[in-house]
């Protein structure tokens, strides 16, 4: 099986560090970020469009919901054939901000790369009862 490839382990720090500027390196211009479940969480799916939209996301200290610390293992990809798509399984660790409680969480991602091998989309699925 390969390794994930080196721009989507870029954007786990990138988004785990509130790195703006390794998230604008990583992300095309136009790039489309989605999360699908969660409206359980927030009420609709987040759904972030563009690279300025990303960054306000993510980019900033203190912007999310978790207080960092984010370890991620049993990391494994796999690339679609004929396509710059990929498919990767992970499992992810951190601790809730509002609560001090630990946050273990599976999740399977789909993504795609441009032709420069930046970030051109991707759809994060998780189990939004874990949060």
């Amino acid at each position: 099986m390969p390794d994930a490839p080196q721009v989507y382990l870029d954007h786990l720090t990138a988004v785990t560090t509130a790195d703006a500027a390794l998230l604008r390196r990583v992300w095309e211009p136009d790039g489309l970020l989605e999360f699908p479940y969660s409206t359980s969480i927030t009420g609709d799916v987040i759904r972030l469009e563009g690279i300025e939209a990303i960054v306000d996301r993510f980019g900033r200290p203190g912007g999310g919901m978790f207080t960092g610390g984010w370890t991620f293992r049993d990391v494994e990809a796999w690339p679609v054939a004929d396509s710059r798509d990929w498919v990767l399984e992970m499992h992810g660790s951190s601790v809730v901000a509002a609560t001090g409680k630990p946050y273990e969480q599976d999740y399977v991602v789909r993504f795609g790369l441009s032709e420069g091998g930046r970030l051109a989309w991707m759809r994060e699925f998780w189990d939004p009862t874990r949060v």
